[in-house]
């Protein structure tokens, strides 16, 4: 599917519309999260938000030795 699509200005965002039957086939629904990346060759990547890129990270776990000397 190939569509012509302008931009349009609203307030201080630009916009363009995606058709409906192309969101059907992607199966994206209006109100879903969306990434927006800027690729290096100037183009524009959009695609769903990834649950596991909300998630916080862990941080590594602190194990102490106690064979170490020092260690209580």
């Amino acid at each position: 599917m190939r569509v012509l699509q302008k931009l349009v200005r609203c307030g201080n965002s630009t916009h363009f519309t995606i058709p409906r039957p192309a969101l059907f086939w992607l199966g994206w629904l209006p109100g879903e999260w969306m990434v927006l990346e800027l690729l290096e060759d100037h183009s524009i990547r959009v695609r769903r938000v990834d649950p596991n890129e909300l998630a916080p990270k862990n941080p590594g776990r602190l194990v102490l030795d106690a064979t170490l000397p020092g260690v209580v």
